[in-house]
């Protein structure tokens, strides 16, 4: 038996979603930012599972913000509290993953905000 434990990094996806994926990529490939029809109806699929997602979440779909990856989302996530709702104070241990601890030091070493790291008993 096969145990998988990187969970955090990646994680087993569902058949359905993998079929439901295949289907789209196969179907709708127009570029979502395009004006022509392939576009707009790529832009509704995007549109519908930002909606979707909204709805779980009980958010308003313009919460939502889709990124190519967890490292461009941990340093939006950073920047955007830094930048657009004035923290100045980044606390978070030296285990965390490098897009964090990169990105919290590019803050600090700019001035924007102090980085504090927690002590860990590991």
């Amino acid at each position: 038996m096969k145990v998988y434990l990187d969970n955090a990094a990646t994680t087993i996806m569902d058949a359905q979603v993998i079929d439901e994926m295949a289907q789209t990529m196969r179907d709708i490939y127009g570029n979502p930012s395009a004006i022509h029809s392939n576009g707009r109806q790529a832009k509704a699929v995007v549109e519908l599972a930002r909606k979707s997602i909204a709805k779980m979440l009980q958010c308003h779909s313009s919460e939502i913000i889709f990124t190519g990856s967890g490292t461009e989302a941990d340093n939006m996530a950073l920047r955007c509290a830094v930048n657009d709702l004035g923290v100045t104070h980044i606390i978070t241990s030296k285990i965390e993953h490098k897009a964090v601890l990169d990105t919290a030091k590019a803050l600090e070493d700019k001035g924007l905000a102090k980085v504090s790291y927690v002590k860990l008993d590991i």
